[in-house]
């Protein structure tokens, strides 16, 4: 009888911490003011077709200091009972679910910022896999990305914010 609530108890404790991977939180800072990262960041999201689910920002008047988050929608990134599973597991550990068919998956971005003194501005970048599966559960599964979507868009939010501006002149 020990034995065997022992090896429940082992086997519980695997199957939860598989699916507790940690988060990936991405940080950078740029010299750029806080208005044109948040445009910057509402476009990278709208580049990979995904809608805003929530944009929040403040104004702090003693401090003089904007802080904000924007949230993307969920952005399908597979649909289809022939591919999605592996492209769920490219971007993050797809729960264990025994003989689950895995038909559609999204990404969630999920962007913090802040000021910060001398006009830089703080952006603290993470993200969410979901998929749906739809023969033995019937729902939605949500976890941890892996960070490589993260970095993906950490990478082309630095890309955008380094163009050059555009100074009006013809050369």
């Amino acid at each position: 009888v020990i034995a065997l609530v022992l090896a429940t108890s082992l086997a519980t404790t695997t199957s939860v911490a598989q699916q507790k991977d940690s988060l990936v939180v991405l940080r950078d800072t740029f010299d750029r003011p806080f208005p044109l990262v948040w445009r910057a960041i509402k476009q990278i999201i709208e580049e990979q077709h995904c809608g805003i689910e929530s944009e929040k920002q403040s104004f702090d008047e003693q401090t003089e200091m904007y802080r904000g988050n924007i949230r993307s929608a969920p952005c399908v990134l597979a649909s289809g009972e022939d591919s999605t599973y592996e492209v769920l597991k490219r971007y993050g550990r797809v729960p264990i679910i025994r003989g689950g068919v895995w038909t559609s998956g999204r990404v969630q971005y999920n962007f913090n910022l802040k000021d910060l003194p001398g006009k830089k501005v703080q952006v603290v970048l993470t993200a969410e896999i979901s998929g749906f599966e739809a023969y033995v559960t019937h729902l939605s599964h949500a976890w941890n990305a892996n960070g490589i979507l993260e970095r993906q868009m950490m990478d082309r939010l630095r890309q955008v914010i380094a163009k050059p501006k555009d100074s009006g002149s013809s050369p």
